[in-house]
């Protein structure tokens, strides 16, 4: 399909071959993990997508910037505190997170997203999510201002994308740490060598490490409040076929903690560019004064900075969300958020008006419970009755 904006043309790819006929463009913007071409098109291939829809910005017979997306048949998530309230099955054009590639400024981003508005209007799909954008990209402005008020996203939500930069840091990385940091690293330390005889940390990286691999995270995971939430990692056919692909293409990373042979503690992530994806981060509730999680975390980076895996790494990307570790590990940060458009359509605009008033009953009772010591409490109760329900 071929559109005319003067002076540009947009082109919107729906196969593989001529997707393929973009590698030297869309490798040459430097792409993130899951907007890395090979990755994008196998992940069209094991989830359930219809088909890839790529919208491509030509400025004269050039490509200038592109959207990779997926159309899939999926739910729009509406949750009311952690409760998903059931929603229609709708048809749903997913831009991958750094799925916007090449000169994205506020032009292009009129334009790109002016493709996805056509698409909707012609009922190619229900809705469009833009996979955690920064909320203060061009992108995000043309997305929120340009569709009808009753199809625009109501619900932004800004999460903290946090990550350790070490590319200025010479030297080890534990003594770029703040003096309380290293304290309590040694103490960890100490306090396991007292507990335990046998400390190891295991590095999986090839593809015939992924059934041990998988095994004993499994072992981890099956207690935690993540699998509580149905979240995180779990034993499917769709994580071994991604594990298998990143060992395939030498990214796969995965660290697993064992005391006295007993595996208590992982970290899974892809190493790709230099830069360390956290995947999947999970320890034994168990082991929890033994602060294992912590622990397993700072010895990977120390190693990953050191060069134990090949070339030193120069960023620690630990993902969209909050928590404490994060805080203090990281040195740089920005706000993320999932952003969706909605057909104009009954069904989407329904689904985006519930999604709206829930938003409005989320946002009023966190900020109700800022305001006093109960939202931590509160988010530990639903964890430990998660953790509690794996038991």
């Amino acid at each position: 399909m071929n559109q005319m904006t003067a002076p540009y043309r947009i082109r919107i790819l729906k196969a593989d071959p001529q997707i393929a006929e973009l590698r030297d463009f869309w490798n040459a913007c430097g792409s993130c993990r899951d907007a890395d071409l090979d990755f994008f098109l196998f992940i069209v291939g094991i989830y359930r997508a219809e088909r890839p829809h790529v919208v491509v910005l030509y400025e004269g017979e050039s490509p200038k910037a592109l959207l990779a997306a997926r159309l899939e048949t999926g739910h729009v998530p509406v949750r009311l505190g952690y409760l998903a309230l059931p929603v229609p099955t709708l048809r749903i054009l997913q831009v991958v997170h750094g799925g916007w590639l090449g000169d994205i400024d506020a032009v292009t981003s009129k334009l790109l997203i002016g493709s996805i508005l056509e698409s909707l209007a012609n009922g190619e799909a229900d809705a469009a999510s833009l996979h955690c954008p920064d909320i203060h990209s061009p992108l995000v402005q043309a997305a929120t201002a340009l569709p009808y008020r009753w199809c625009a996203d109501h619900c932004i939500d800004p999460q903290a994308r946090r990550v350790r930069d070490l590319s200025g840091a010479p030297g080890s990385f534990v003594a770029s740490l703040s003096q309380n940091e290293r304290y309590q690293q040694r103490k960890r330390a100490r306090h396991l060598a007292e507990a335990f005889a046998d400390i190891r940390i295991a590095c999986f990286s090839a593809a015939a490490d992924i059934d041990a691999l998988v095994r004993d995270a499994e072992i981890i995971a099956a207690k935690s409040y993540q699998r509580g939430l149905n979240v995180g990692f779990s034993d499917t056919p769709i994580v071994r076929a991604r594990l298998g692909f990143e060992a395939g293409k030498g990214w796969m990373r995965g660290y697993i903690l064992y005391l006295d042979g007993r595996p208590c503690a992982f970290w899974i992530g892809s190493l790709r560019d230099q830069v360390f994806l956290s995947e999947y981060l999970c320890f034994d509730s168990a082991y929890a004064k033994y602060a294992p999680g912590m622990y397993l975390i700072l010895k990977v980076i120390e190693g990953l900075n050191d060069g134990q895996s090949g070339d030193p790494v120069r960023l620690i990307d630990f993902g969209i969300g909050d928590t404490s570790y994060k805080e203090r590990l990281a040195n740089r940060h920005w706000q993320e958020s999932a952003v969706y458009i909605f057909a104009p359509k009954p069904k989407a605009v329904w689904v985006n008006a519930l999604r709206s008033c829930v938003g409005v009953l989320n946002r009023s009772a966190k900020d109700v419970l800022r305001w006093t010591p109960w939202l931590a409490g509160v988010k530990r109760t639903w964890r430990a009755r998660a953790a509690q329900s794996e038991r």
